[in-house]
């Protein structure tokens, strides 16, 4: 990857999302939408050879959002900039899509004929293949009330990995291979390593059911139901019903966990989840 720190202010070009507004991530750090069509004729007086061309020519075609990073010197540009990477790969998981940023620029997409460089990030072309996302109200109000949060949990590589593979996994073709990548996200948060099926299931459950007996018997009874299609997944078993159905569902549960994790400001505290070492008592409206 390859980030420029040159002054106070660069923008990240990303690809895979729509904003409608601007919205602030984190201090300096503001999503804003693209108001203009991708200026190919300035693009390509900025761009070092063919290949970086080809980048942007794809990259271009797909753009409705950027990113604003601003600093106050250039070597925090530059480590700001790097680190806004994960800024997209979060939106990403959080609104179930590929989002990454493929191009970094001095100035906005907007103002792009007086800009003094255009760079290609990476050469991934993530994000780029398939349609974009547009945040919904909803989606809005949740980043401005939790986004910060769950930004923090970030430091923490359990909830590090869960993102990463919520915001990864669309990236393979193969739906057995998006599954395996998607529960181990979900594992990640729990870190169960004996009776996995039955404990997973019972954090989750507690975890999302909001002290709701019923509530719990129903997520417990799907989750586990959905950990059994999981592993004839990923040991290349006969699948029973829709996989592609198992993959949203799977993809529906971890977004559910990355997200009720930063409401909570908390990763899940799995002991207490299982109700110390009492797991057939653990909950009563689950295990009749």
């Amino acid at each position: 990857m390859s980030i420029i720190g040159v002054g106070n202010e660069t923008y990240l070009f990303v690809n895979g999302l729509i904003v409608n507004r601007s919205i602030e991530l984190n201090k300096d750090i503001t999503i804003l939408p693209i108001t203009a069509e991708f200026d190919y004729e300035s693009a390509s007086k900025l761009i070092k050879n063919d290949i970086d061309f080809s980048v942007v020519v794809l990259s271009g075609s797909n753009l409705y959002s950027q990113i604003r990073i601003t600093a106050e010197t250039a070597e925090d540009l530059a480590a700001k900039a790097w680190n806004a990477q994960w800024d997209c790969l979060l939106l990403g998981a959080l609104i179930n899509n590929s989002v990454m940023s493929n191009i970094q620029c001095d100035k906005p997409v907007e103002a792009l004929k007086e800009a003094d460089y255009l760079n290609v990030t990476n050469y991934e072309l993530r994000g780029i293949i398939g349609e974009s996302k547009e945040l919904t109200e909803k989606d809005e109000e949740w980043i401005k009330t939790h986004y910060k949060s769950a930004y923090r949990l970030l430091d923490n590589q359990q909830y590090q990995t869960a993102v990463h593979c919520m915001s990864t996994y669309l990236w393979h073709s193969l739906p057995r291979v998006q599954i395996a990548i998607l529960w181990s996200g979900i594992e990640s948060l729990f870190n169960v390593s004996t009776e996995i099926s039955f404990r997973l299931s019972l954090c989750i459950a507690n975890f999302l059911s909001e002290n709701d007996k019923e509530k719990a018997k129903e997520i417990f009874t799907k989750v586990r139901k959905l950990y059994n299609l999981r592993s004839a997944a990923v040991h290349g078993n006969k699948m029973k019903g829709d996989i592609n159905q198992i993959v949203q569902d799977s993809a529906d549960l971890l977004s559910a966990l990355i997200k009720k994790c930063a409401e909570l400001e908390t990763l899940p505290d799995k002991d207490n989840l299982i109700f110390g070492h009492e797991e057939e008592q653990a909950c009563p409206g689950i295990i009749d």
